[in-house]
């Protein structure tokens, strides 16, 4: 009998080991980001919370990207219309100084002549059935993708390089977002 339960105990392990080993696997290949950019497209980063742009801050840079930083969709639209270079893409947080303060820049990119052609990834935290009823299901925003917050490293390369591809546009906002 002590040899059943010994058995069964090894066997529990041995399960155990394997699963751990394939679980570190994932997380490896979900670590996994794209290669460099070939050139370095400049990224503007708006949104609201300074933990975020920093650290997405650093992920584009560490890929070669060149990443300006706004913090308010007043602030990214006045950049943007400097004579500074335009970005190539903007990551736009839905809510900053009010709650649709990131569609509205959406909006005003498109309405700008100078400003239309730049492609803009939607970044949120609103994912829940609750939250997308804030927003009128028929109305279409020009956004080039949508990211869930907390972002991964590789969904945000991701999301960029097939951007900066020209991915369609004009998905409706209760759409859910890009994992």
């Amino acid at each position: 009998m002590l040899t059943i339960e010994i058995i069964g105990v090894l066997l529990l392990l041995v399960g155990l080991v394997i699963y751990s080993m394939v679980r570190t696997m994932q997380q490896r290949k979900e670590a996994e980001v794209p290669e460099r950019a070939e050139r370095a497209a400049r990224i503007l980063v708006v949104d609201d919370d300074p933990d975020f742009v920093k650290v997405t801050k650093r992920i584009l840079e560490s890929r070669g990207y060149d990443v300006g930083t706004a913090s308010s969709g007043a602030q990214a639209l006045k950049t943007m219309r400097s004579g500074s270079p335009k970005p190539d893409l903007v990551l736009l947080d839905i809510m900053m100084d009010y709650i649709t303060d990131g569609l509205d820049v959406s909006n005003a990119i498109q309405r700008d002549p100078q400003l239309k052609d730049i492609p803009v990834i939607m970044v949120t935290s609103l994912t829940g059935v609750k939250s997308q009823e804030i927003f009128p299901s028929d109305q279409r925003v020009a956004v080039a993708g949508w990211l869930s917050k907390p972002v991964r490293a590789h969904s945000l390369l991701k999301a960029v390089q097939d951007s900066l591809a020209g991915a369609p546009e004009g998905i409706p906002v209760g759409v859910p977002a890009v994992s």
